[in-house]
C-alpha cells in the first residue's frame, strides 16, 4: 500500500471508530502532515471560480504547486502556521440589504479544507453520524428537499408550527463555547488550537484595516459550516429532549362521538340493503369529511422538529400552550448555553390549520380547511393507493407571489407580474440568453415540482417566456410579435458551427406538464461515497507533473482560469482557446511558460504544439507509475 492510499485508509478508518458516538479522537494533528490530504483538498475546491477572486494577501489559486503544499507541512511541524485575516466584500441580497462575506486566502482555503475532511470523518460518518437525522443542512447526500421530504412524509395531523430563527447567525457563534464543544470528540490540543487560529483570524474592512474576529465562524470559510453543524448539534439534542420529555400516547383513543354515530347510520342503511340511496351518499360524504378520533387528544402529543443551518421548524400536535412553553424554553436554552438570540421578529407560533408557516422557500399547512377528498398516494411498498383525506396532511405551496418580487427585483417584470425587458443581458448572443432564461425556469420548476399548487408556476413559466421575447424584440429592434414569428412561439434558436451547418438547436424550456407531484423531490437515490470518489481524484491530479508546454519538471505550478466556457462572456482566445480544447481550467507548467501565458507569448500555440496531453491517458499512467517507483 502507497503512501496515498495509506492516508486515506487512514480517513476511512476515522469515520468507522466515529460510528462510536461516545469515542474521543486523539492525534488528529498529525493527519495536517500528509501530502495527499493537501492534493485532496486542491482537487475538490480547484474549480470553483470564486478561486480566482483575490484574497487578503492579492492572490488566487493560479500558481497553486506542490511547493506550496510542503511549505504548508513545514509549518504546521513546526506549529508557526497562521491563517491570514480575511478579506470583506458585501454581496447584495433579493431583498436590498446585502450580505457580508470573507474571502480566505488561497492556502487557507486549502488548510480549511483539511480540516473540514477531517471534522466531516469524525462528525458526519457515512457508517453512523455523530448528527442527528434531524439536521439537513450541509451534510453530505442532505439538501433542502431531504427537509422537505421528511416534512410531507411524517408531519401529518399537527395543530402549530414553531418557526425559529437565530438572529446573527453564524457571526455570533462563541468561540470558547464552540471549542469546548468540540473537546468532547476531540482530545488533541494542537488539532484544537489549529482552529482557534481560524477562528481568531480576524477580517480586513473594505479599507482594509484589521479587525480582531471576537465570536462567529469565518463566512466563506469551507470549514465554517461544519463548525456551525457541531455548535447547533446541541439545539438538535435539546429538542430531542423535549420530544422525549413530552410526547405521550400510543395513537389516538378517543373516537370522534360524531364519527361514530355516522357510521352506525351507515351500517344501518347497509342491512336494509339501501346503498344505491341519495341519503346513503349524503352521509358518506359527511363520515368522509370528518376525523374517525378526536383530533385535540389530551393524551396523545407529538413533537417534531427539523433543522436547515440556523432555520428551524418545530411541528405540534398538542396545545399552543405547549408550542409557547417549547418555544421560551429553547429561547432560554440558545441563550444561556449557546450565548444565541432567537430573531423575535422572525420566530412565531402558526396555527397550522388555519396559517401558513414558511420553512426553506416553502409554505406550510395542515389541510384544507376540511374539506374532504380522496387522494392517491403509496403504500409501504410503493405501491399507489386511494385513501380518504379529513384535511389533515400537509399542504406545501410555493410562494408565487414572493416568486415574482423576486423576478421584479431581477428585472424580469413590474411588481405586478408583466414581463419587462431583461436590459442587462441585450448585448448577449441570442442563444446565451435563451440559456439564461432557461436556467431560471428549469430551477424555479424543479425546486417546486412536490408544490401542491405546481400548477400556478405557469405564471412565472408566462413572466420569463416572455421577457425573454421583449429582450430578444429589445436585441434585434423588432416587435414581440415579430419575435415570435422569426424564433416560433417556444424561442428556438439555431446555432450554426464554423462550416456553416446545424451544429444544435437551443429552445426556451417551455414546460407542459403540470400535473402535481406530491413526492417530487430532487433527492439522490444512490449516495456517492465522497472518500471513495476522493481516491479517484487523488490519483488523477496534474499537481507535480512536467510542464505541458516545454516538459520541464522544475518549478512547476497550476495556471488556472475563472471560466472557458461561461454563458454571456467572450469566445476564449490565445492560451485559453487551448484550456477549452482540453475541457479543463487548470494545466500544470513551470514558473517560465507561466509568465509567458501570462504575458501572451503562447497566444498563438495550438493543442498539438504541447510538449504533452496532460489528460491525456497514457501519458498519465506512464507519469503515475514512475512516481510510484
Amino acid at each position: 500500500m502507497d503512501e496515498s492510499q495509506r492516508t486515506l485508509h487512514r480517513l476511512e478508518r476515522l469515520r468507522q471508530l466515529n460510528t462510536d458516538r461516545n469515542r474521543v479522537n486523539e492525534n488528529l494533528y498529525r493527519l495536517m502532515y500528509k501530502e495527499d490530504l493537501y492534493i485532496l483538498a486542491y482537487e475538490r475546491i480547484k474549480s470553483a471560480p470564486g478561486n480566482m477572486t483575490p484574497g487578503s494577501d492579492g492572490k488566487t489559486i493560479d500558481g497553486f504547486s506542490m511547493s506550496m503544499i510542503q511549505n504548508i507541512i513545514q509549518e504546521m511541524r513546526t506549529e508557526q502556521f497562521q491563517f491570514k485575516p480575511v478579506r470583506t466584500v458585501y454581496i447584495p441580497k433579493a431583498n436590498g440589504k446585502k450580505r457580508k462575506l470573507g474571502i480566505p486566502s488561497t492556502r487557507d482555503k486549502i488548510v480549511q479544507e483539511v480540516i473540514r475532511l477531517i471534522l466531516e470523518g469524525i462528525y458526519d460518518s457515512p457508517h453512523g453520524p455523530y448528527f442527528h437525522e434531524t439536521s439537513h443542512g450541509f451534510r453530505p447526500d442532505r439538501s433542502c428537499h431531504t427537509a422537505l421530504r421528511e416534512i410531507r412524509g411524517k408531519w401529518p395531523a399537527l395543530n402549530w408550527f414553531v418557526e425559529g430563527d437565530i438572529q446573527a447567525r453564524f457571526d455570533a457563534i462563541d468561540h470558547g463555547v464552540l471549542v469546548s464543544l468540540l473537546r468532547k470528540k476531540i482530545r488533541d490540543e494542537r488539532f484544537l488550537n489549529l482552529i482557534w487560529k481560524l477562528l481568531r483570524a480576524g477580517y480586513l474592512d473594505l479599507q482594509e484595516a484589521k479587525h480582531d474576529s471576537l465570536a462567529g465562524t469565518p463566512q466563506g470559510g469551507l470549514a465554517s459550516p461544519i463548525l456551525a453543524n457541531v455548535y447547533l448539534h446541541e439545539l438538535d439534542e435539546k429538542a430531542e429532549e423535549i420530544r422525549a420529555r413530552w410526547e405521550r400516547g400510543g395513537k389516538r383513543k378517543h373516537r370522534n362521538p360524531l364519527h361514530r354515530k355516522l357510521s352506525a347510520q351507515k351500517e344501518r342503511l347497509v342491512k336494509k340493503g339501501a346503498t344505491r340511496t341519495k341519503e346513503f351518499r349524503t352521509l358518506v360524504q359527511r363520515i368522509r369529511s370528518i376525523p374517525a378520533v378526536e383530533v385535540n387528544d389530551p393524551n396523545f402529543i407529538r413533537i417534531k422538529y427539523l433543522r436547515y443551518a440556523d432555520d428551524w421548524l418545530i411541528g405540534i400536535c398538542g396545545p399552543r400552550t405547549l408550542a409557547e412553553q417549547i418555544k421560551e424554553e429553547l429561547k432560554q436554552f440558545l441563550g444561556q448555553n449557546l450565548k444565541l438570540t432567537l430573531s423575535e421578529e422572525k420566530t412565531q407560533i402558526t396555527h397550522a390549520r388555519k396559517e401558513q408557516a414558511h420553512f426553506l422557500g416553502t409554505r406550510l399547512a395542515i389541510g384544507r380547511e376540511g374539506v374532504q377528498r380522496v387522494v392517491t398516494t403509496n403504500n409501504g411498498s410503493g405501491r399507489p393507493i386511494q385513501r380518504r383525506s379529513t384535511g389533515s396532511e400537509i399542504v406545501m405551496t410555493a410562494p408565487k407571489d414572493e416568486l415574482i418580487k423576486k423576478l421584479h427585483a431581477k428585472g424580469f417584470c413590474t411588481v405586478t407580474g408583466q414581463p419587462t425587458t431583461k436590459l442587462g443581458w441585450i448585448y448577449l448572443d441570442a442563444d446565451q440568453i435563451i440559456t439564461l432564461f432557461n436556467g431560471i425556469n428549469r430551477g424555479i420548476q424543479n425546486y417546486y415540482r412536490f408544490a401542491d399548487n405546481f400548477g400556478h408556476l405557469t405564471q412565472i413559466q408566462y413572466i420569463l417566456k416572455f421577457s425573454l421575447a421583449k429582450t430578444l424584440a429589445a436585441k434585434y429592434k423588432r416587435s414581440v410579435s415579430q419575435i415570435f414569428r422569426r424564433f416560433g412561439k417556444v424561442p428556438t434558436i439555431i446555432v450554426k458551427a464554423k462550416d456553416g451547418k446545424r451544429d444544435r438547436q437551443i429552445v426556451f424550456y417551455c414546460n407542459s406538464d403540470w400535473k402535481k407531484q406530491r413526492n417530487g423531490f430532487q433527492v439522490g437515490q444512490e449516495k456517492v461515497d465522497r472518500l471513495q470518489w476522493s481516491v479517484t481524484m487523488r490519483t488523477r491530479s496534474k499537481l507535480g507533473m512536467p510542464c505541458c508546454v516545454c516538459n520541464s519538471i522544475q518549478q512547476v505550478e497550476m495556471h488556472h482560469v475563472r471560466h472557458i466556457r461561461k454563458t454571456g462572456g467572450k469566445k476564449p482566445v490565445g492560451f485559453n482557446a487551448i484550456l477549452q480544447a482540453l475541457n479543463r481550467k487548470q494545466i500544470p507548467v513551470c514558473t517560465t511558460c507561466h509568465q509567458k501565458i501570462h504575458r501572451g507569448d503562447y497566444d498563438g500555440m495550438n493543442l498539438s504544439d504541447l510538449a504533452y496531453n496532460p489528460y491525456g491517458s497514457e501519458k498519465r499512467r506512464r507519469f503515475r507509475e514512475s512516481r510510484m517507483r
